[in-house]
């Protein structure tokens, strides 16, 4: 493995659940949930046109279309909408975003984009 210091403080996490960093020339989401650390591909696998920066729970939420992915598999756990009562008939994504292992060293994340 080939881990990579992100210049995040894992302190940020004391204020928010969720960040976005370049890691290798991607954005990968960066998430804590009860008290573990996560990774996964940053950019929405429905369209590609939305970063997601926004984690409930332990779902990642897709600012452009709601499409939701559990931070922990990357596995899509909701459907992209229009409307509340309408699902995007576009979907050119697979089911599933790209997890990475993230490591906690000297109070800094790490990750394995390799």
């Amino acid at each position: 493995m080939a881990y990579k210091r992100v210049s995040i403080s894992t302190k940020i996490f004391e204020n928010t659940n969720a960040i976005v960093a370049w890691v290798s020339g991607r954005p990968v989401l960066l998430s804590r949930f009860e008290g573990k650390y996560y990774a996964m591909d940053a950019v929405c696998g429905h369209m590609g046109c939305a970063i997601l920066d926004k984690v409930e729970g332990k779902e990642a939420v897709c600012p452009a279309h709601k499409a939701r992915y559990d931070i922990t598999t990357g596995k899509k756990t909701a459907e992209a909408m229009i409307r509340p009562d309408v699902k995007c008939e576009y979907d050119g994504s697979g089911e599933t975003l790209k997890i990475y292992p993230v490591r906690e060293n000297e109070g800094f994340l790490e990750v394995d984009v390799s």
